[in-house]
């Protein structure tokens, strides 16, 4: 049975039946919609507005018939609800601006809206988009929980699950004075301001929450399910485009680029259901770059303990070498084996490692590189 959301026990939102007529008489004056929009949702309206519930997408469309205003639903919003579209939500609202009235509706839901132009987008909070699945109906509940009161009366018996590192000393109470200090109306925006300003950051757990560093959240990040499609794309490029896609800055170390061969600029993959973390560590093997994960977002880097100076010709300080390391030659990606995978172009790429052949191939491997290298340089001529 789909999930009926509780937004009906707010009964101080507002109806917005009258923005038919501000719509009508901005237009008229050719006033830029998204101001109209902008001012249609900072309205105060008096009247009693009631919608019966229904299938979230349904629901959006008879707010628009009876407001004038435009929602759209974002598809990955809608499949992060508990039962995806068909999720079912009442609205009541009456006696507060229509901003606040559908921002705790939607806030209740792990969603956000944004003005478009004449649109207004409904689409992941960044509460959601860390949780980045669907939610389940106790999370809901928190969310609502959360939303609809002050942390001082809706942190009282929440259950919090601090994950962070050993040195964060004192997290509980820490994270206590933090919220009581954070602006906002609601003790979801005071959370995204406390843990913003201690480097945390939380998501909805059950029928509580959980409080985690940064770095495990961008560690987090890496391993969603993703499908790309890279055509000859600068490998820079590409780099970026894949944290745009999952949130998370990506950060070059300076000259870092150069150091990657002119043949392996450019990137051709195709891969269906994998991972950023994945798709860095094929990187890794074929171009000797290394990345680390911080707080901030990715850095790409060298490998530590490389001795090449860095372009401006500084010294690099190699830091020291432990026992037994491994050797680099040794590990080092000799081949790559690319299977197809269906019939629509999907490939699976098996990197193999100098240390991984058997010793007769890594004679014949001797043997005819010579040979390949001469190859190229004939083709180079002509």
């Amino acid at each position: 049975m789909p999930y009926l959301t509780s937004v009906g026990r707010w009964r101080r939102l507002a109806t917005l039946l009258p923005l038919l007529g501000v719509l009508s008489a901005a237009t008229r004056a050719a006033q830029p919609l998204r101001e109209v929009v902008q001012q249609a949702l900072d309205q105060t309206i008096r009247s009693r507005i009631e919608l019966p519930e229904k299938p979230i997408r349904e629901a959006l469309d008879d707010l628009e018939a009876r407001t004038g205003l435009r929602f759209v639903l974002d598809a990955t919003a809608a499949d992060w609800m508990p039962y995806g579209e068909q999720t079912r939500i009442a609205i009541v609202m009456e006696n507060v601006s229509v901003r606040e009235g559908l921002g705790r509706i939607f806030a209740g839901l792990g969603l956000a809206m944004r003005v478009a132009d004449d649109r207004i987008m409904v689409e992941p909070a960044p509460v959601l988009e860390r949780l980045s699945r669907r939610l389940t109906l106790d999370e809901v509940a928190t969310l609502q929980l959360l939303a609809e009161r002050s942390w001082s009366s809706a942190g009282k018996g929440l259950a919090i699950d601090l994950r962070l590192p050993p040195d964060q000393a004192d997290a509980a109470r820490r994270l206590d004075d933090a919220v009581a200090r954070a602006p906002g109306a609601s003790a979801i925006e005071q959370l995204e301001s406390a843990t913003a300003a201690l480097g945390w950051t939380w998501t909805p757990l059950g029928k509580g929450i959980v409080v985690y560093g940064r770095a495990e959240d961008v560690s987090q990040r890496l391993d969603r399910a993703i499908d790309v499609n890279y055509r000859r794309v600068p490998l820079d490029e590409m780099l970026v485009d894949l944290g745009r896609r999952i949130g998370v800055t990506v950060y070059f170390e300076p000259g870092v680029l150069q150091r990657v061969s002119a043949r392996q600029r450019n990137v051709d993959l195709i891969q269906r259901h994998t991972t950023v973390r994945q798709v860095l560590e094929l990187i890794v093997g074929n171009t000797g770059l290394a990345y680390e994960v911080g707080a901030t977002g990715i850095l790409i880097t060298s490998p530590r303990g490389t001795a090449e100076p860095p372009p401006d010709g500084t010294p690099r300080d190699p830091g020291p070498v432990a026992p037994g390391s491994i050797d680099r030659d040794a590990s080092r990606v000799v081949a790559i084996l690319r299977i197809p995978v269906g019939t629509d172009g999907t490939t699976i790429d098996f990197l193999i490692r100098a240390d991984e052949l058997p010793e007769e191939f890594r004679q014949l491997r001797a043997r005819k590189m010579p040979e390949v290298i001469e190859i190229l340089r004939q083709r180079l001529r002509e």
